[in-house]
């Protein structure tokens, strides 16, 4: 079986852990990769970050050529991973070669991420994967619903996981994402309290410099990715699973690579989380002030809290949450593969 690729490929993305997972899962198979991170960072900084925002200039010609040339022969499978780039004409050609043409996407496709490149052109795929509940409706309004597989966000195994023992954890609450006014609020909540925290994201250099001098807070840096991701988590005695409120969110690939580090999630409570997880899995919250109540209370007794991060490693770790065992399904469903 002939299988390729599309999307980023950099060490450390989640992209690149589903794709090197496709290739372990179809044995046998020829796997190629086009990584259109090679075009888009050999593209100006200006065009770049045009490009990224608005989905137009050179750098949507930059990827269109860079897909075309390399696609250059006929596969059983094609897979685009968040194919917010790629134009029309650059799809029919894809299309063309594809036995199989499988979209998939971790992100909201019709709030944050909007393309009409992507939205236009989506019955042009054979399967269109998607992460988000709260976008079905929207997806079926313009391609079959038989095309649409919803899936749960996943995590790496090789990569989330227990590099520290509960007892080997220091007093720190964790959090990597991007800054939001909600979870600065949050954040600026929990280490008013004079509970620790350590964050890594982009977006937070007003937040940082507020807090500057504040003993409780710690910044790490825009990112942090891989191996250095899953320790930072791991060495904290909870970490935050903040959800998104710019657009319906309710849950992140943080809702399962948390417990899979072996770190007590926190997350609020919804129909999505709490069919995830147990009560004796993850701390659930209902608002602010409940979430400064449960990580004072945890504090506090930590063995039940020791009880709750191995439950919840243990649940992860048993409930297919991983990428591999997700990416199984969505090619048993396309009949790529059989179970």
């Amino acid at each position: 079986m002939k299988i390729i690729y599309i999307g980023q490929y950099s060490e450390g993305t989640t992209s690149k852990m589903r794709a090197d997972q496709i290739a372990s899962i179809v044995p046998g198979s020829t796997f190629n990769v086009i990584d259109i991170h090679v075009p888009f960072y050999k593209s100006h900084r200006l065009f770049r970050s045009l490009g990224a925002r608005y989905k137009i200039g050179p750098l949507l010609w930059n990827i269109n050529s860079y897909i075309n040339k390399h696609l250059t022969k006929d596969y059983d499978l094609i897979w685009v991973d968040k194919g917010v780039f790629i134009s029309k004409n650059t799809l029919l050609n894809i299309r063309s070669k594809a036995k199989t043409l499988i979209h998939y996407t971790p992100d909201m496709a019709f709030y944050a991420n909007k393309t009409s490149k992507f939205i236009s052109n989506m019955d042009t795929y054979n399967y269109l994967v998607t992460t988000k509940s709260a976008e079905l409706s929207m997806y079926e309004k313009v391609a079959d619903a038989n095309k649409i597989i919803l899936v749960k966000q996943g995590y790496d195994l090789k990569v989330h996981k227990a590099y520290y023992s509960f007892e080997e954890k220091e007093d720190y609450i964790s959090f990597i994402g991007l800054y939001e006014p909600s979870r600065g609020e949050i954040v600026q909540k929990i280490i008013d309290q004079n509970i620790h925290v350590k964050l890594a994201g982009n977006g937070w250099l007003n937040f940082v410099t507020k807090n500057k001098n504040n003993p409780y807070f710690t910044f790490v840096g825009n990112g942090l990715f891989s191996s250095e991701y899953s320790k930072f988590i791991s060495k904290s005695i909870m970490s935050l699973g903040l959800l998104s409120k710019n657009f319906p969110e309710f849950h992140t690939t943080r809702t399962f690579e948390i417990p899979a580090c072996n770190t007590a999630l926190i997350t609020e409570v919804n129909n999505e989380t709490s069919s995830f997880y147990k009560t004796n899995e993850a701390i659930f919250y209902n608002d602010t002030n409940d979430l400064i109540e449960k990580i004072e209370y945890f504090i506090k007794n930590k063995q039940e809290l020791k009880e709750i991060t191995l439950n919840g490693n243990k649940k992860v770790i048993s409930s297919g949450c991983d990428y591999k065992s997700i990416l199984q399904n969505i090619l048993v469903k396309a009949s790529i593969i059989h179970n």
